[in-house]
């Protein structure tokens, strides 16, 4: 088998596997799917909603490489990326993704970070200079069914050249409402 045809292979069956995940994207022309690190998401305030991905996806800038399948992070797995989006409404509509900013808890729009985790979960790189959009396409509230798609660039934090830009990202998964207590 050609290298092409062989990379074309594993694209779809890294691709075909993924579509049971929460989220899934091409980052930088790879296949990239992750599951949820708290499970069922739970709205707390506001009709707004936070979530972290997690993945186990072999990433270039890991210290030492996993000799294990790649599972997403369905069940237990050692971490090697994370996505986090943050302050998503819980209706239909496009929203632009805003510069992520620590100092500022009110963040006006979607906020996100991506980083590359190493040996013990460290983080190696952080991404938080985010530029984008999210479109949540269908959002059910008597079943929780939450749909949507995006497309996000992040920029290295330091200044630095570095970027990874997540395309046709999709999102899938269920919401359940819990009152702050």
């Amino acid at each position: 088998m050609t290298s092409k045809a062989s990379l074309l292979f594993l694209l779809i069956v890294c691709g075909s596997c993924s579509t049971s995940f929460p989220i899934r994207a091409s980052l930088d022309r790879s296949a990239w799917f992750a599951s949820l690190s708290n499970g069922t998401p739970k709205i707390y305030q506001d009709d707004k909603l936070s979530l972290i991905f997690t993945t186990d996806l072999s990433h270039p800038e890991l210290e030492e490489k996993t000799t294990s399948k790649a599972t997403g992070c369905k069940g237990k797995c050692r971490p090697t990326q994370s996505l986090l989006l943050s302050n998503i409404p819980l209706q239909p509509g496009f929203y632009r993704i805003a510069q992520s900013r620590p100092d500022s808890i009110a963040n006006m729009g979607i906020s996100g970070i991506y980083s590359a985790l190493g040996v013990e979960q460290v983080i190696t790189r952080n991404y938080e200079r985010a530029d984008g959009w999210l479109q949540i396409t269908q959002y059910d509230t008597t079943t929780g069914q939450l749909k949507g798609k995006f497309d996000i660039r992040f920029q290295e934090n330091n200044d630095g050249s570095r970027s990874v830009h997540f395309r046709r990202g999709k999102l899938n998964f269920l919401v359940k409402k819990k009152q702050l207590t």
